[in-house]
């Protein structure tokens, strides 16, 4: 009996003590579990916080990418305005030379009245102004024809004057005179004119990719009368017929050009087109050819070619590209020599 009351009292004392452990043995694995929980959504969430700074940067660098290339067109622009008006100020700087050369052309005849005394003195100052406005013509505006009015003009007063003192004077005016023919004179005048014409038609060109579809000719109807059924297959032939198109290969497509590059491409040509038009002021053969060409690639590759507008500029450019601009030896430096040499002969 003792031995058996020894065992359950013992049995009672373990009991409580197994309890615990078998809470404890429960209490790991679930502890375990929401530390993985834990650090899952942890990752979870800085996974997600990088993915949006990652975006952030992304958004970032297109923003700045987009404000390089606003920044770009507005410096293109600006720089294309500043050199239109470079041009427009050497044009008026030619212009106001022009005018000022006349202007001393005048002060100078006004001079010579005042000053020039004797018979002989007054022809021969007649004759130097004659010289130097035909020379003045020549140098500043390439202008054969007006350099001869004045050539002849003193070849005539010389020969009214009628004395043998003149006579080398007279043949070397007669030589420059002969010579000043043979040279082929440019129309400086209206080949800026017809530039001036085309400038103000590029803003009305159309571009190549604007070229309008070609219309598919109307097939004439039946003469007889056909069923509903003959009309309804035909219009699906038809139909049919459309799914399929040949297109040459040989030829680029025509470039497609946002308005921006549309406004830049105008912008250029004309730029082209004014400085081909002071290469003609200034009889730069090279610069005249090399601006027309230009012009005429671009229209060729960027507008439309059935357009009649663009046909129409394209022949003017071709006909303009033709036409000599610069002088060869005009000039009047034999009647000039001539003149000073009288003079240091009579002594004037």
């Amino acid at each position: 009996m003792d031995e058996t009351s020894n065992a359950a009292s013992a049995a009672q004392t373990n009991a409580p003590a197994r309890a615990p452990s078998a809470h404890l043995a429960w209490g790991i694995p679930a502890l375990v579990l929401a530390l993985a929980a834990l650090a899952t959504a942890l990752g979870l969430a800085w996974m997600g916080h990088m993915r949006l700074q990652e975006l952030e940067l992304q958004i970032a660098r297109r923003i700045g990418e987009f404000d390089a290339a606003s920044r770009e067109a507005r410096a293109a622009a600006k720089e294309a305005g500043s050199v239109l008006e470079g041009l427009n100020a050497r044009v008026a700087a030619l212009e106001a030379a022009s005018q000022e050369a006349q202007s001393q052309q005048l002060a100078l005849a006004a001079m010579y009245q005042e000053l020039v005394r004797g018979q002989d003195d007054r022809v021969l100052a007649d004759m130097e102004q004659a010289l130097l406005l035909a020379q003045q013509h020549l140098q500043l505006g390439g202008n054969v024809r007006a350099a001869l009015i004045s050539l002849e003009a003193a070849e005539q007063r010389l020969a009214r004057a009628g004395k043998p003192q003149f006579d080398p004077l007279r043949q070397a005016i007669g030589r420059d005179v002969e010579r000043l023919k043979l040279l082929q004179a440019a129309d400086v005048v209206g080949l800026s004119a017809r530039l001036e014409a085309l400038i103000q038609n590029v803003d009305a060109l159309k571009l190549a990719a604007e070229a309008e579809p070609a219309v598919r000719p109307a097939r004439p109807a039946p003469s007889g009368p056909v069923g509903a059924v003959s009309r309804l297959g035909q219009e699906a032939w038809e139909e049919f017929k459309q799914l399929v198109r040949i297109r040459r290969l040989d030829r680029p497509e025509p470039p497609l050009l946002d308005p921006g590059q549309a406004y830049f491409l105008r912008q250029n040509l004309k730029l082209r087109l004014l400085s081909a038009r002071l290469a003609a002021l200034q009889r730069d053969e090279g610069a005249w050819k090399a601006d027309l060409g230009a012009a005429h690639a671009w229209m060729a590759e960027y507008f439309n070619p059935n357009d009649p507008l663009t046909q129409a500029m394209l022949d003017s450019l071709k006909e303009l590209a033709a036409a000599p601009v610069a002088i060869g030896a005009a000039d009047v430096d034999a009647s000039l020599k001539a003149l000073q040499a009288m003079r240091r002969h009579t002594g004037g």
